[in-house]
């Protein structure tokens, strides 16, 4: 792995068994918004452009209202079918606080959040009950969330058997591939590759 610090940008340098320490969601769009990139389009979803501050600010929302839920790194967040937008916002969020990020359809998808879509818009499943996005989102931008320390083997997504990890998000790593389960594409963001299930 010692190959691999300068592909990345680490809070901690692995070294020996130690994995080291950084951030998915830092790499991906802080990095950009620091190195003056900010209003550089990140990433087009349904035709509209979205800039590398626009992400960072929703981002760090979202991620703020998944802490406030009590997600910490390696806990699981479910993300249903949602639309493009909130999809890639999602995940960004669940790299960002360090969680797992669960794309699981089943009917016994479980997890302290789930973030789906529903009759009334895409909303936050917390204990049974719907947050509305809009909602969880105004709160979040009271109280953004920053970057957590993540492990450098840590897991970024699971979807049944398949896992993403984190240096494989990042084209980072000699050993793992980039897995892409059935039904996904792949979204990259400031060089992170992620899963996306979109909603048609």
């Amino acid at each position: 792995m010692a190959d691999l610090m300068g592909e990345v940008t680490w809070f901690r340098a692995p070294s020996g068994d130690d994995p080291g320490l950084l951030n998915a969601c830092y790499n991906a769009l802080d990095l950009h918004v620091i190195r003056g990139r900010a209003d550089e389009v990140a990433a087009s979803v349904d035709g509209t452009d979205h800039t590398f501050a626009w992400l960072l600010t929703e981002v760090a929302a979202c991620a703020g209202v998944l802490r406030a839920f009590g997600i910490g790194v390696g806990d699981r967040v479910v993300l249903g079918s949602l639309p493009a937008e909130a999809g890639l916002v999602g995940a960004l969020a669940v790299a960002r606080i360090g969680a797992v990020a669960s794309y699981d359809n089943s009917a016994g998808a479980e997890g302290r959040v789930i973030l789906r879509s529903a009759d009334s818009g895409v909303v936050f499943a917390v204990d049974g009950e719907d947050l509305p996005w809009d909602v969880a989102m105004r709160a979040g931008r009271t109280d953004p969330a920053p970057t957590a320390d993540v492990p450098g083997d840590a897991v970024l997504a699971r979807h049944g058997d398949d896992e993403l990890r984190v240096l494989a998000a990042l084209g980072a790593s000699d050993d793992q591939k980039l897995v892409v389960p059935r039904g996904a594409s792949v979204v990259e963001v400031g060089g992170l590759r992620l899963w996306s299930f979109d909603t048609p």
